[in-house]
């Protein structure tokens, strides 16, 4: 049974009843003791006394709390009154986007306007998703635009912290995207395809798949292409490009976030021949749908809108004050809140707003499009400037160690070859004896055979030029005389007897390196030692038995 004036309801004076729908009640409420009113929003009794969506209200309401953004609705309080949830939010005096479609522009709103309004959407939606929660849920219906105050309106977006429920209407299936109707999970790029459905709606007057019956609606989410603005209105056909990508039916083919999205619809305004025509909204003045990058997110929002209770919200401090007349047949579905900055510099109070709609509209846009949440799980993702950058750094990076693997390998090669050519067999190393000149004076004997020079790593210095003799001769009784030999040295003749030079010694020596093919034979050295060709750290030599 819904509350009258003056009820009191969790602690809170009704003031007088929003609106209410098959999902719920709203009242504008007043603190016991602080002259501030609210938006009281209370949740039916049946979904309510359901234990999982208890946990997931409580959930997501906790988050919800959390968010701190001059384009969200804040969340105050929630509890529980008689067996029913409740959420209190501030109350935000203004108009809805379905206000100013059916008001103002039932044609479509100035593409200007559109653009304002879907960036400060998008502003906030990337917040929040940020900070771990999904909307499930953005339509006209949630979107608040307050009055102007010193020449500037805000863009608000409500209904953050309240779990969706199972049951769904027309309005919520206009804007939801197919994985959420799929009942998949979701993150924030759900939220971008029904914020470009709203942006669709705005734009041209009606959502992009308009029907009567949800099923049919439903349908066309899952297996329509998305219409083309153009198609509607052929002015508009220069948004084609970015509502074709953020309404992609598969999550990943849509923009990385929703600033993407609503930047892309600002670049194909800007590109557009035709300016759009600066159009009073309900007699509010039009502005520069130009985002402001160099400044605080809040600045530029809270500075010239902080309003004096006292001042600006005469009933904030006469109870049984009326709103104006022109917002008795308005009032809002949404219960909506105004976010106060964390630290403010300013000493003005936080606004007491409303937002009213009447309650015909009340019945078919607030309540029955429950929003929808998941368990929120945000996907922080990156903008295409910095996923460019990661990208070039990733190929960089990728670069950089395939050089790295490539001179490995080439190394590791070059080690192999030259390992593999030390194993091939070597010629042996013959050092041939140097010759000693002896003068002739008594009978040589029949053969001088000299001692084996020790092995030397260099090659011996080149023989002096002699006359040798037959080798029969080595082997004969040598003769009573000797023939005398020329000898030339130094520019000197020496006559000598001649010798028979001695034969070389092939026997390897201790130590010297051997073929791999000769690993096991066993000889004798030079120096008359047993030896045998084995494997050793340095390679095949010839070593002692047991050396």
């Amino acid at each position: 049974m819904p509350l009258v004036t003056g009820a009191t309801a969790a602690g809170f004076s009704i003031v007088r009843p929003l609106g209410s729908g098959q999902h719920g009640e709203v009242y504008l409420v007043e603190r016991p003791r602080l002259p501030r009113r609210h938006a009281l929003k209370i949740l039916p009794a049946d979904v309510s006394a359901d234990p999982e969506y208890q946990e997931r209200f409580y959930r997501e309401s906790d988050l919800a709390a959390a968010l701190w953004h001059p384009n969200i609705v804040g969340l105050y309080d929630r509890g529980e009154f008689e067996g029913r949830l409740w959420l209190l939010t501030d109350y935000v005096d203004g108009a809805d986007a379905t206000q100013l479609l059916s008001d103002a522009y039932p044609d479509g709103v100035p593409p200007d306007e559109v653009v304002e309004i879907v960036t400060a959407v998008a502003e906030a939606l990337d917040y929040a998703h940020d900070h771990g929660l999904v909307h499930g849920y953005v339509k006209p219906g949630n979107i608040l635009l307050t009055k102007p105050e010193s020449g500037k309106r805000r863009i608000l977006l409500a209904d953050f912290g309240v779990p969706r429920q199972t049951d769904m209407t027309i309005g919520a299936v206009s804007y939801a995207a197919p994985e959420q109707l799929m009942d998949d999970s979701i993150d924030g790029r759900a939220d971008q395809y029904a914020l470009a459905c709203t942006a669709f709606h705005l734009l041209t007057g009606s959502p992009p798949f308009a029907h009567h019956n949800p099923a049919v609606v439903i349908s066309k989410h899952l297996n329509e292409s998305p219409p083309r603005s153009g198609d509607v209105k052929p002015e508009l056909a220069y948004f084609d490009e970015a509502f074709a990508r953020a309404l992609a039916k598969a999550a990943v083919e849509r923009f990385p976030r929703c600033r993407d999205f609503a930047e892309a619809l600002e670049g194909n305004h800007r590109r557009d021949p035709q300016d759009a025509d600066a159009t009073a909204v309900l007699g509010w003045p039009v502005h520069d749908a130009t985002p402001t990058t160099d400044e605080p997110a809040a600045s530029h929002v809270w500075e010239d809108t902080e309003y004096d209770d006292a001042a600006t919200f005469p009933e904030a401090h006469e109870a049984a004050a009326a709103p104006p007349d022109v917002w008795h047949d308005t009032e809002f579905d949404d219960a909506t809140t105004s976010p106060e900055p964390a630290v403010s510099d300013t000493t003005a109070d936080e606004p007491d707003e409303a937002v009213a709609e009447p309650p015909d509209v009340w019945e078919d846009n607030e309540f029955d499009d429950s929003p929808f949440f998941e368990p929120a799980v945000a996907r922080a993702t990156t903008a295409d400037a910095s996923a460019t950058a990661r990208r070039r750094r990733l190929i960089q990076t990728g670069a950089f160690a395939l050089t790295i693997v490539a001179v490995a390998l080439l190394g590791y090669f070059a080690v192999m070859l030259l390992r593999a050519h030390s194993f091939q067999d070597s010629p042996s190393v013959e050092m041939p004896a140097p010759l000693t000149t002896v003068r002739s004076v008594a009978p040589p004997p029949p053969s001088a055979t000299l001692p084996p020079a020790p092995p030397a790593p260099i090659p011996a210095p080149p023989l002096p030029e002699i006359t040798m003799p037959s080798p029969s001769a080595a082997t004969t009784t040598p003769p009573t005389s000797t023939s005398p030999t020329t000898e030339t040295h130094a520019a000197t003749t020496t006559t000598t007897p001649s010798t028979s030079a001695p034969p070389l010694d092939t026997r390897p020596a201790l130590g010297m390196p051997c073929s791999p093919q000769q690993a096991g034979t066993a000889t004798v050295s030079n120096t008359g030692v047993p030896i045998s060709c084995v494997d050793t750290p340095g390679g095949f030599a010839w070593q002692p038995p047991g050396g």
